[in-house]
């Protein structure tokens, strides 16, 4: 009642200001949040937002542009609809372009299809915000205000942004549509998302000691921030454990916390940790057996491999989790590997009945040995017709990955390519009719090598003998530690904006498989072909939610 309330008086106040104040003193502009806001961003030039529709459900978000602040003067800021969050958004550093394939470009100027040349400083951190002033701004401040779930009605009101320094005051409306389409929530039937967290950043970056309350406590921070970027799969990670005597045990109690923790927060499908990893780093030929040395086509290999398969499977059964497991074998086999992986996967397959097994898998040559493929987008893209029909002659499902490949104009969630880029992965994915998407790094920033990722956005040298490249620019992370918790990206937040989309899109799909195509295609025919425009994006979601009554 009392939002309703409120929503009267902002209706009633008459007429409003422009989302872009330039009288006087400092300049304002409402600025759409899935366009890059820089350190040197003028109000003039940012991609406004005036109005915005979103289902019932949905994220109510739009960031706050200020120009010609003057450092000292506190700044005050507020919305007519109390129960938002605000934040801060800090700077990062960005001092080299992603390549053309992908990793860092080797020359300045290689990638011509980057969203802005190196270097420069984006907004990419959204600090939490727990005051509406800042005692101390800085000439130019970039705010972002958040609503989480717009309410069923009414369906049409305004937000009113209130900024004050000094005695002036800038009044900035944004007008929201509420759609009468309800957004499902983050679970079992939304469209599947996994970042790869790392249990080890949650302790080290925070200075907790390993598997303490305080690292577990963590841990919850992580997962639910993750689920609020309607993330809903979670990797079993480091749930095994090496022991003195060379043996490798499955600690229960360690999976039961993590996989309470993934439910309560709406993780509802799991991923069975890797089994198997390479011998002598990517490339090589053989696998072992994930904690030992042992080569799994060995006997002792294939022991220590059914052992960890038979564990897992022991908890499988007894929680009732064969519906929401999916099992990794190894992570990015290539043509080397088809035999060797085909083994590993069969004993896998032999000790995990009935559980499906996915991996990041590419060359059409794997077929037959695992039930879910997970290619990179361009890689899909390159063996469509062929992933298509092992779904249609095996029965397998496809999820799609990025990861430091692909560069160029390929959608990935880098910091140097549009924003809309991951937004629009969710996009295409469902009109290909991809099941899920997966990235490595989550909050994977590489400590081993004094990564800061406020400062570094990258590694600066990752992959050693085999590789030696560094990493492209935010794909270690995308989340912040912050002091007490990780803090979101504008990157975390863009994936999500598309990650209800999808759910919306498919929605749809399911009523009228042709119209939402159509309008899927008006934005993007492709992860390579796109228009990088939020004003159509905008169009583009508004006629989804207007034919998703």
């Amino acid at each position: 009642m009392r939002f309703r309330k409120l929503i009267g008086v902002v209706l009633a106040a008459g007429a409003m200001t422009a989302s872009f104040a330039e009288e006087e003193g400092f300049r304002a502009a409402l600025a759409d949040p899935l366009a890059w806001l820089y350190a040197d961003s003028k109000v003039e030039g940012v991609e406004r937002l005036d109005e915005i529709d979103v289902p019932i459900n949905g994220v109510i978000d739009v960031n706050v542009l200020l120009n010609g602040l003057t450092p000292g003067v506190p700044l005050a800021f507020s919305a007519s609809i109390v129960n938002g969050e605000w934040y801060r958004m800090r700077a990062v550093p960005v001092k080299r372009n992603t390549g053309v394939r992908g990793f860092l470009e080797k020359h300045p100027g290689d990638n011509p299809h980057v969203a802005r040349r190196a270097p420069f400083e984006a907004f990419d951190v959204l600090e939490p915000l727990s005051s509406t002033v800042i005692p101390s701004p800085a000439e130019t401040e970039a705010l972002r205000f958040r609503l989480d779930g717009a309410p069923s009605g009414p369906s049409r009101f305004t937000i009113r942004i209130r900024v004050e320094q000094g005695g002036t005051v800038r009044e900035l409306p944004l007008k929201v549509v509420v759609h009468p389409v309800v957004l499902p929530r983050v679970g079992k039937d939304s469209f599947k998302y996994t970042n790869w967290m790392s249990l080890g950043n949650m302790a080290g970056s925070h200075g907790l000691k390993p598997w303490s309350e305080e690292h577990w406590k963590m841990i919850e921070k992580y997962v639910r921030l993750a689920a609020r970027g309607r993330q809903n799969v979670g990797l079993m990670r480091e749930v095994f454990v090496h022991r003195a005597d060379g043996t490798v045990t499955l600690d229960k109690d360690r999976f039961a916390r993590l996989l309470d923790i993934y439910s309560r927060a709406g993780l509802w499908y799991i991923e069975g940790p890797h089994l198997a990893g390479f011998v002598n780093g990517w490339g090589s030929p053989a696998f072992r057996t994930s904690y030992t040395t042992n080569v799994t086509t060995t006997v002792p290999g294939a022991l220590a491999l059914s052992k960890m398969a038979r564990a897992l499977m022991e908890e499988i059964d007894a929680r009732g989790l064969k519906d929401r497991w999916y099992q990794h074998v190894a992570d990015e086999p290539g043509g080397k590997n088809v035999s060797e992986y085909r083994i590993t996967a069969g004993i896998v397959r032999r000790y995990m009945p009935g559980i499906r097994t996915v991996d990041a898998v590419e060359e059409p040559s794997f077929a037959g040995a695992l039930d879910v493929w997970c290619p990179k987008v361009d890689s899909y893209e390159r063996y469509r017709d062929l992933y298509d029909g092992f779904r249609t002659n095996f029965g397998d499902h496809v999820w799609c990955y990025t990861c430091c490949i692909p560069g160029g104009k390929w959608m990935n969630r880098t910091m140097d390519g549009e924003l809309l880029r991951p937004a629009l992965i969710p996009w295409v994915a469902v009109m290909y009719e991809i099941d899920g998407f997966l990235h490595w790094g989550y909050n994977c920033w590489q400590r081993g090598q004094g990564q800061d990722p406020f400062k570094e956005p990258y590694p600066q040298k990752w992959g050693g003998s085999n590789n030696g490249n560094s990493l492209p620019p935010g794909d270690t992370h995308i989340v912040y530690p912050g002091p007490d918790g990780p803090w979101p990206s504008v990157r975390l937040e863009a994936t999500r904006a598309g990650m209800e989309d999808a759910d919306l899109i498919a929605a749809l799909r399911r009523r009228d498989r042709e119209l939402a195509d159509a309008l899927v295609r008006r934005i993007a025919r492709g992860f390579s072909d796109y228009e990088p425009s939020c004003k159509l994006y905008r169009e583009v979601r508004r006629e989804i939610l207007r034919n998703s009554r």
